[in-house]
């Protein structure tokens, strides 16, 4: 070496890590390793039969009740019968926020988020390949959930002919019934959100069903004059018009409502992976 020379000076190339160090994972190497998490995970398929169940069954008995329960029978104009045969997703979109907030919180709860981390470096990629994994996984489940909830519920409202009878072909109703699908795949999302920024599965879950279920129902008691724009743009609230077949008062259109969840879900992971980012395992 030339007296004078520096090591690594402007022009020569420094080896990115220590010779014979294998180099960083890519993006598809971080999809396997979520993939296989997601598979292993014990509560994947737990959670995923609970929700299947609660959707189809309450889903049947709701519809029973709506339109062959002795009391009602010949004496109940239902307006929206594919509403009353999803009123079941609303279990089931609890089920999946439950899952998504496992996902991450079980790492954290493990130990495993260390060694994620130091196997990839890049942690918004992590999280990233945890929601492409998760969306697909969620989103093929939902749907075929969704279609069989619609095809249950069509058996139990055909066997009383004097009341309408939907079908896949009616107006709005093969959109609601895969928009609620993408609705369901959204609140498991929102999950995933919840439990990379708290890493509590608790705490995480407790928001969940808070911004779900319990703000919604405190709404109800709000004047209408602040009660109608709040439930309006309210993300969960807004998401479910996309499995309804007519446009409810006070509420956006189905896409637009979907969007706005949507963009929830957005800024809620945008935090996740911020926050991943800016401080320790």
């Amino acid at each position: 070496m030339t007296q004078g020379t520096v090591p690594g000076a402007i022009g020569t190339a420094l080896p990115s890590g220590p010779p014979g160090s294998p180099p960083p994972p890519g993006f598809a190497s971080t999809l396997s390793s979520e993939w296989a998490k997601l598979r292993t995970l014990r509560s994947t398929p737990i959670t995923l039969a609970v929700a299947a169940a609660l959707v189809i069954g309450f889903g049947a008995l709701i519809t029973w009740g709506a339109f062959g329960a002795p009391a009602h029978h010949g004496h109940r104009t239902v307006t929206d019968p594919v509403g009353v045969i999803e009123a079941s997703w609303l279990f089931g979109v609890l089920a999946l926020a439950v899952l998504g907030v496992l996902l991450v919180t079980n790492e954290y709860s493990s130990g495993m988020i260390a060694s994620t981390f130091l196997a990839t470096p890049k942690r918004s990629r992590v999280l990233a390949a945890k929601v492409a994994v998760f969306s697909v996984v969620i989103c093929v489940v939902a749907e075929a959930v969704s279609v069989i909830d619609f095809f249950v519920g069509h058996a139990v409202i055909s066997a009383f002919p004097q009341y309408y009878d939907p079908n896949l072909t009616g107006h709005n109703v093969l959109r609601a019934v895969l928009g609620m699908g993408l609705n369901a795949t959204l609140s498991g999302l929102m999950g995933v959100g919840l439990g990379a920024l708290l890493r509590n599965a608790a705490g995480a879950i407790a928001i969940a069903v808070g911004i779900g279920f319990v703000a919604p129902i405190v709404m109800l008691a709000l004047p209408a004059s602040i009660q109608n724009p709040l439930n309006e743009y309210w993300p969960t609230q807004a998401g479910q018009q996309v499995g309804e077949v007519a446009r409810q008062a006070h509420s956006l259109t189905a896409w637009w409502g979907l969007a706005d969840f949507f963009a929830f879900v957005l800024v809620l992971l945008g935090l996740s992976a911020y926050a991943l980012t800016k401080r320790d395992a």
